[in-house]
């Protein structure tokens, strides 16, 4: 009865894994598209643009030539449906500006905004975590008021600025990590704290909301009356339920994560995703901006999947909710 009703959910499970990656391919499909109409919108040309970039005389016998080089004498659709079709065998194009295959300098970008990332995601679930048990266990007192008056400032501060302020103090002032990007990892440091910093102020509120919710449910009146010590009801009984939001919200906030790179990479001067989206879009360089929206989009799309099973693997209930 028991390999049944497990063998059953199992089946529930796998059908909808398939749908979401169905719904996903059918999400990224939409997102490519209008990219593409968007691109063929803008104002700005990319066959001028593309001459400007290389000093070319605009005459009108070169820009014939360029848009037979490019590309971008056929029509839109068809253009599109070329480059999907490429992009199915990890071919995304050769890039404008530089003329080199884009599926070779994509992966080159993606590793270091991962690390970022990643550093980031660290550095904000570690603090955040820290923070938010600190602020209940001292609610309304003077730490409690600090932690809360930080984390307003962390939501409001603006994250190029808090990494200029970083550069300054510990690259300038104390010398102890570089001014210049360098690939190394302390090099990651610094871009990690200042794409973090928000994100800690939400994380943490929203533990500190979490811990004073649950702790006078029955589980944890029923723990005290046990005599397990505080500090193992709030991480091993509290936390353990709180996990399934965290991880949701994670999953949800991945989007804006991915976005603030761009900001950061730009000035901490890391040639990473979101620096390369944007110098893409500078020079209106059309096969790398799309690429750049497809991987993002992905990404966003493949985290959110993961958090979703994992939050599912994390609480029954969530699953069964989510299986109906």
């Amino acid at each position: 009865m028991e390999n049944s009703r497990q063998l059953k959910k199992n089946s529930k499970m796998k059908k909808f894994v398939i749908k979401r990656i169905i719904s996903l391919f059918l999400v990224l499909l939409g997102i490519t598209l209008l990219c593409f109409f968007l691109l063929n919108l803008s104002p700005i040309d990319a066959t001028d643009a593309y001459i400007h970039k290389h000093m070319m005389p605009p005459t009108e016998e070169t820009v014939q030539k360029i848009q037979r080089e490019l590309g971008l004498n056929k029509p839109l659709l068809e253009r599109y449906f070329l480059w999907l079709k490429n992009v199915f065998t990890l071919n995304l194009g050769d890039s404008f500006v530089t003329g080199k295959p884009i599926a070779k300098e994509i992966p080159i970008c993606f590793i270091r905004t991962f690390k970022v990332v990643s550093g980031a995601v660290i550095i904000m679930l570690f603090s955040s975590i820290i923070l938010g048990i600190l602020s209940f266990l001292k609610k309304d007192k003077i730490c409690d008021q600090i932690i809360r008056a930080l984390t307003l400032m962390g939501m409001s501060i603006p994250s190029y600025w808090m990494g200029f302020m970083l550069i300054y103090l510990f690259s300038i002032k104390l010398n102890l990590l570089p001014f210049i990007f360098n690939d190394t990892p302390k090099a990651y440091i610094l871009p990690s704290i200042s794409l973090s910093i928000p994100f800690i102020a939400t994380y943490t509120r929203m533990i500190r909301t979490n811990i004073l919710e649950k702790f006078g449910e029955d589980f944890v009146i029923y723990a005290k009356s046990r005599g397990i010590p505080l500090y193992k009801i709030i991480t091993k009984h509290i936390l353990k339920n709180s996990s399934v939001s965290l991880v949701l919200l994670l999953g949800q906030n991945i989007g804006n994560i991915l976005a603030g790179t761009a900001v950061i990479e730009t000035v901490f001067s890391i040639k990473g995703l979101g620096r390369y989206g944007l110098d893409a879009i500078l020079s209106r360089d059309n096969p790398a901006i799309n690429a750049y929206v497809l991987i993002i989009a992905l990404s966003f799309a493949t985290i959110n999947l993961l958090s979703d099973i994992i939050a599912m693997k994390l609480d029954k209930r969530v699953g069964e909710n989510s299986l109906l």
